[in-house]
């Protein structure tokens, strides 16, 4: 029985990891957004170029719905959901947040030109 309740006390765990993930997504991209407009290339700025564009978008695309399932998970739990409803949607949960993090360090470098964001 004891094991049970350990499995149900990482459902609030893993929640509070996606929304720190969610946070440090957003800072990478408000930097790399930052970087994208500072930086020139072929007398452009790096935000100009229609890859880089679409590599923006597709990481705030990643943050909003990690942002949304972060808030649908949240509002679950503060609505008195009970813990054991909520394991596979906690488990999803930080699932899609190592996702999202992982398409922003290995694109990161490569996308910006091999600066360290």
């Amino acid at each position: 029985a004891g094991f049970r309740y350990l499995l149900l006390n990482f459902n609030h765990e893993r929640l509070v990891i996606s929304v720190g993930t969610c946070r440090f997504a957003r800072l990478c991209y408000s930097e790399a957004l930052k970087y994208s407009m500072r930086r020139k290339t072929f007398g452009k700025a790096l935000c100009e170029h229609q890859m880089i564009r679409w590599k923006l978008g597709e990481m705030l695309r990643q943050i909003e719905a990690l942002h949304d399932c972060n808030e649908r998970v949240a509002f679950q739990y503060k609505s008195g959901v009970p813990d054991s409803r909520l394991g596979t949607q906690a488990a999803l949960l930080k699932v899609m947040a190592s996702k999202t993090f992982e398409y922003f360090a290995p694109g990161g470098a490569p996308g910006f030109c091999g600066a360290s964001l």
